[in-house]
């Protein structure tokens, strides 16, 4: 049996103390190192799961296998550079930086390097979207719905970086190309970033995409509806249905979205598959997501 895959958190907000329990639960992987400026948090979550608590990334590199970057967005060029100038495999959670120069330049940075660098658009490997697995299709339409109540979470970003990036890799999988024309509205109310945002874009084959998310909404939505060659695919992840046409698809308990990304992060470390979804992707989504807040002011 192969020894467990040595990893390191850097960050441990939110996404960081969800990311611990996914790889506190596996057999082969195991939470060796937690680092976050907050010397607090860094101790309580390393503290739970045998840890060491860390108040800096410098010495990582060589002391372990791979690292789970899950700190704020705003600080993933700058904690991402040398992680993979040193050969350290990474999962960069979403989105994959705050701009789209800095995602670009972690891109160029992770090809010159052939290094192990996944982003953690997680909604590629929910049982919803896993669902329709197998199954091909050219879509000339989706629409997304992604709505839900404040959280106080992740205000350091918009719902388009925040939210929206999750439909956006999503279009761009589907279409298969980038968007030649993207226009957009948004909205303001808790500040200081959109809060809310419509985003129509268009596509060279004819394919357009409708995606709306809100972060501020009473209510909580999360559907996309897709045409295909005359066909209507629906999935609706709060309720954990998908039909194709008046086909019911079964949608499996589990894995979990969290672990299945584990799965395939740690496929990529040990070189057994290649990464599911690159720095490159994660990068394009960025700039995508950078044109609807340009067009949403």
């Amino acid at each position: 049996m192969t020894d467990p895959v040595q990893i390191a958190l850097v960050g441990a907000g939110h996404m960081g103390r969800l990311h611990a329990r996914t790889i506190a639960a596996r057999a082969d992987a195991r939470l060796v190192a937690v680092c976050d400026v907050d010397a607090t948090a860094a101790a309580a979550l390393a503290e739970t799961y045998g840890a060491r608590a860390l108040g800096e990334v410098e010495g990582l590199a060589g002391a372990v296998d791979a690292v789970v970057l899950a700190a704020a967005t705003s600080a993933h060029r700058d904690l991402a550079l040398p992680l993979i100038r040193a050969g350290v495999p990474l999962l960069v959670e979403k989105p994959l930086a705050g701009t789209a120069a800095e995602a670009r330049e972690i891109a160029r940075a992770a090809e010159r390097a052939e290094a192990v660098l996944q982003v953690g658009h997680i909604l590629r490997f929910d049982p919803v979207t896993r669902a329709m697995a197998g199954r091909t299709f050219r879509p000339t339409q989706v629409s997304v719905s992604w709505r839900s109540p404040f959280t106080g979470r992740s205000t350091d970003i918009s719902v388009v970086m925040d939210l929206a990036i999750h439909s956006i890799d999503l279009a761009l999988k589907w279409a298969g190309r980038m968007p030649q024309e993207v226009t957009a509205k948004g909205r303001t109310v808790k500040g200081p970033h959109t809060d809310e945002v419509e985003a129509h874009l268009e596509f060279a084959d004819g394919c357009a995409a409708d995606l709306v998310a809100s972060r501020v909404s009473e209510t909580r939505e999360r559907r996309i509806r897709i045409t295909a060659a005359g066909e209507t695919i629906e999935l609706d992840y709060a309720a954990r249905t998908v039909r194709w046409g008046s086909e019911a698809l079964p949608v499996e308990a589990g894995p979990d979205a969290l672990t299945a990304q584990m799965n395939a992060f740690l496929a990529a470390v040990r070189g057994e598959a290649p990464v599911a979804v690159s720095a490159d992707e994660g990068a394009r989504a960025v700039e995508v997501a950078e044109q609807i807040e340009r067009a949403a002011v």
